[in-house]
């Protein structure tokens, strides 16, 4: 009779075997129609060869989503990134901005230095200024030297101009003709009707107002150039031409304009329609106006007004 071994333990399996075998164990996958339980697909694969595919398809995907974050325009729709141009557009707006500055307060300081010319700083006469740049602002010492001098040519011609009136166009040294000057040739009458307001200078009235029926024609009196031919609140439509002889003529309160600036006119044609435009006009009529050497003169002198009903 043979004797059983006593204190012997049954040997534990090791982790390590455990593991691999469970890895490389083999199972079978199948799929089976429901119905026909005919096998459709199947295959064989261990624990081991599923974890190698998961993680190879895993890293495919990481790939093809950094291809396409680094190389296609797709990324600009994740969050947190932004279009490719923009930090190049951005960097270039800050170039212009700053050329932009430095050009803006080149200008200020030229002014300001030209501010200082004007108000009569002799440069010429501080040689520490020679080598200074145009575009450096003076020094303070310099401008609070700076005194204003008006010079007598300034005041002479400040004066010169203030006298000028409107259509003034060669000074207050001419004189108007005491009677109709027999060199004036071809004068044509500007519209017939009835003159309801006479000319009257002391009054500021410098010309005549004629009244007619609607929708008459207004005619040059002489040839000359179209000088202005614009609208203001006051005058309406007004057109001015200049004639030959140093013979200005004006025509306002017009209803339209049928001529433009710079246009040549001749006498007799027409230049605008009869209307009652400007500021508190009530009654359609024509205020024309005659000036001669810069001065105003009574248009009444130089045409006869045929009353359109023939009175």
């Amino acid at each position: 009779m043979s004797e059983t071994p006593q204190n012997t333990k049954p040997k534990k399996p090791k982790l390590r075997n455990v593991s691999l075998k469970k890895l490389n164990r083999k199972y079978d996958f199948l799929m089976r129609h429901d119905d026909s339980k005919k096998e459709i697909l199947g295959f064989k694969l261990n624990l081991l060869n599923l974890v190698l595919v998961i993680i190879g398809i895993a890293l495919l995907l990481i790939i093809i989503t950094s291809i396409i974050i680094a190389f296609t325009p797709l990324r600009e729709y994740i969050p947190g990134y932004t279009d490719t141009n923009l930090d190049r557009e951005v960097y270039e707006l800050n170039l212009r901005a700053d050329s932009l500055s430095r050009e803006m307060r080149k200008k200020d300081i030229y002014f300001e230095n030209l501010k200082k010319v004007v108000e009569g700083y002799d440069f010429a006469a501080d040689s520490a200024l020679a080598s200074l740049n145009i575009y450096e602002p003076l020094p303070k010492g310099v401008t609070d030297t700076i005194t204003l001098k008006k010079s007598v040519q300034d005041s002479l011609l400040r004066a010169e101009y203030e006298a000028q009136s409107q259509y003034n166009l060669f000074g207050d040294d001419y004189l108007p003709p005491a009677k109709p000057s027999s060199l004036v040739k071809n004068f044509f009458v500007p519209l017939n009707g009835t003159i309801i307001n006479g000319f009257n200078p002391d009054g500021g009235h410098f010309g005549v107002d004629i009244a007619s029926d609607g929708d008459q024609i207004i005619n040059a009196t002489l040839d000359g150039t179209v000088v202005f031919s614009s609208w203001s609140i006051n005058n309406g439509y007004c057109i001015g031409i200049q004639h030959e002889d140093s013979y200005f003529s004006v025509y306002k309160h017009n209803a339209t304009l049928l001529k433009k600036e710079g246009e040549y006119v001749k006498a007799g044609e027409a230049i605008a329609i009869l209307g009652r435009s400007g500021d508190g006009e009530e009654s359609e009529h024509l205020h024309f106006e005659l000036w001669h050497n810069g001065v105003a003169i009574n248009p009444a002198d130089y045409m006869t007004i045929i009353n359109p009903n023939g009175n």
